[in-house]
């Protein structure tokens, strides 16, 4: 259904060169994927030398599923608003045996795997669609024809060992689609870092000032705030359902700061609601107060008050390599957790997952950004609906190709055209777009056609966004989806309050509305919304506000100008708009 579009592919990956099928190396084996460089921000790290046959690796090599576009015609189908299998959410077993590679194709991986004395340490994956291994560095060295090193984040402090190219015997050409960890460097957590955390006066909170919406001081952004702004102070108090919240990079909700941020900041103040928290692929939930993550705390803390009584999970999902010398380096995150997802009963998936991680388009391999997305689309089709943050940084920092080229950047998963990609507002009286409210068009993936008319409507009558045409690719998936307030939100961090911005504020709140639609309509014996773009670009538009004030920008110094206006309609800086929770009931309850 999705298809990746060739012309902007070449723009997208300038700063990676993939080989052709017919590009090879010695013994029979062809190059898979090549970078020039790692990426912005990250540097070899020369201070550390590796132990290649002591430190270990899970290696993750993932087999061509069949038949993904007729699944994806199906998952499709499944998901708009008055076809006949609208909400006949599928289930796992039924997707794999759509999509199930071919048996050759395992068996040939073995084989090769058993010629270099590993077939010992492989095992198959639940779903039978990938190979895992767990070998020395200097064992994954020798099977890729490839060279690990450390690298080191300038930024962060992260610590990587990947490899810049690796190569596949020439004969799984068609069978092996995706081998990590090796070019993809990994997440960020989608937090502002313009401004940053900073601290609060709470005096601000009662100025005794006329409020615009009742709640709303300032530009202070609470629960108290949200549920007049977004119209869900009459909502239910719904118990049942469940709402989920992903986490990532060693970030962990503290359980007592939740209590402190409801009892302070929640409408209702219920300090008797909490969350669980589910380990996946080795994560860790420590409750040490100093330990407190600003992305997980805020996230928790959000999702938690707006929803209420309905079950919250927070999926701590290890996977971040550690430092050198200390253990297994293990796999990119997003694959684990998204695995462990579909690999759930359907009584245990989530009904909505928030989402506030991601990284520069141009920074993810092909091979991966593809089959992240498809297990976004199969989550979908489970009946799951999959938010995401659109990015901080506007249409983008650096704004330049390792070419020299000139463009916007766009961010993953938001390009992916299987999640809803929430972008930011501020201010209240009325919403306007954020600066940093990341938003454009995927280099990577084209547009889908739920998004056609609303997109090329804008492309027509919009005439803010001429000056940049030669800076973005107009037939990629266009995001975000929808909006959502994202600065001067009240955090509490280690007992204290403070402020924070970015769409991952925007997502855990849209995200948890979202929740509240589902448990309504679980209640009332309805399928959950799922996957829900074509609901919300057909359906669902007069329940959101549509935003026409405001600008993202980005580009500092390299592009004059750039980012694109809030207008009336849908736009690539606030979408289709901001939720009105009241309004969205009711069409849900039609749909």
């Amino acid at each position: 259904m999705f298809i990746l579009n060739s012309l902007s592919v070449l723009v997208a990956l300038s700063s990676c060169v993939y080989a052709s099928p017919t590009s090879s190396s010695t013994h029979g084996s062809r190059i898979i994927e090549k970078i020039e460089s790692a990426p912005a921000g990250w540097t070899k790290d020369e201070s550390t030398r590796l132990d290649k046959d002591g430190e270990l690796m899970k290696l993750r090599i993932h087999l061509v599923h069949q038949d993904m576009d007729k699944f994806h015609d199906l998952a499709m189908k499944i998901a708009t608003p008055g076809h006949e299998l609208y909400g006949k959410h599928l289930s796992q077993d039924v997707i794999d045996a759509m999509i199930a590679p071919k048996d050759e194709s395992r068996d040939l991986v073995e084989q090769w795997l058993r010629s270099e004395g590993l077939s010992g340490q492989a095992t198959i994956s639940p779903r039978a669609d990938s190979i895992v291994l767990e070998v020395s560095i200097a064992q994954v060295e020798k099977l890729l024809n490839a060279e690990y090193e450390p690298f080191v984040n300038e930024k962060t402090g992260d610590a990587a060992v990947r490899t810049l190219e690796y190569s596949l015997p020439a004969i799984l050409k068609g069978h092996v689609d995706m081998v990590q960890p090796t070019t993809f460097f990994g997440l960020r957590a989608m937090r502002s870092m313009i401004s940053g955390q900073r601290e609060f006066d709470e005096s601000t909170l009662n100025t005794g000032a006329v409020e615009a919406v009742t709640g709303c001081s300032g530009t202070t952004i609470t629960p108290k705030c949200l549920q007049n702004l977004y119209s869900f102070t009459t909502a239910t108090n719904y118990s049942n359902g469940l709402m989920g919240i992903a986490g990532f990079l060693e970030q962990w909700p503290i359980k007592s700061d939740l209590s402190t941020f409801l009892a302070t900041y929640a409408a209702e103040g219920n300090v008797a609601e909490s969350f669980t928290c589910t380990l996946v692929n080795n994560g860790t939930c420590p409750q040490a107060a100093s330990g407190a993550g600003v992305e997980a705390n805020l996230d928790v803390q959000y999702a938690r008050a707006i929803t209420e009584s309905i079950p919250n999970v927070y999926y701590s999902t290890g996977g971040r390599p550690p430092w050198l010398g200390t253990g297994t380096n293990t796999n990119e995150p997003y694959l684990e957790f998204l695995n462990y997802m579909l690999a759930l009963p359907a009584a245990s998936l989530p009904n909505t997952i928030s989402i506030s991680y991601g990284d520069d388009e141009v920074t993810v391999p092909l091979s991966y950004a593809t089959n992240v997305c498809n297990l976004f689309a199969q989550l979908g089709a489970r009946g799951v609906s999959i938010l995401v943050a659109s990015g901080d940084s506007g249409v983008g920092s650096t704004c330049t190709t390792s070419a020299g080229t000139k463009m916007f950047e766009t961010s993953f998963p938001a390009g992916c055209p299987w999640v809803t990609t929430v972008g930011g507002t501020t201010g209240n009286s009325p919403e306007a777009a954020w600066t940093g409210s990341g938003g454009g068009f995927s280099e990577v993936f084209g547009q889908p056609s739920y998004q056609t008319a609303a997109v090329n409507s804008w492309l027509t009558t919009d005439t803010t966004h001429t000056a940049n045409n030669a800076y973005f690719n107009k037939t990629g998936r266009a995001y975000p989806d929808v909006a959502a307030q994202s600065t001067d939100f009240v955090v509490v961090i280690s007992g204290s309050a403070s402020l924070v911005d970015g769409t991952s504020c925007a997502t855990p709140t849209f995200a948890s509305i979202i929740q509240l639609l589902n448990s309504d309509r679980l209640a009332s014996g309805k399928s959950p919304l799922g996957f829900l773009n074509p609901w919300l670009y057909s359906n669902a538009t007069s329940g959101l506000t549509d935003i026409k004030s405001g600008k993202n920008t980005g580009c500092s110094g390299v592009i004059s100008g750039a980012g694109f206006s809030a207008v009336s309609g849908w736009d690539p800086a606030t979408g289709l708009g901001t939720p009105i929770f009241s309004s969205l009931l009711t069409i849900s309850k039609a749909t």
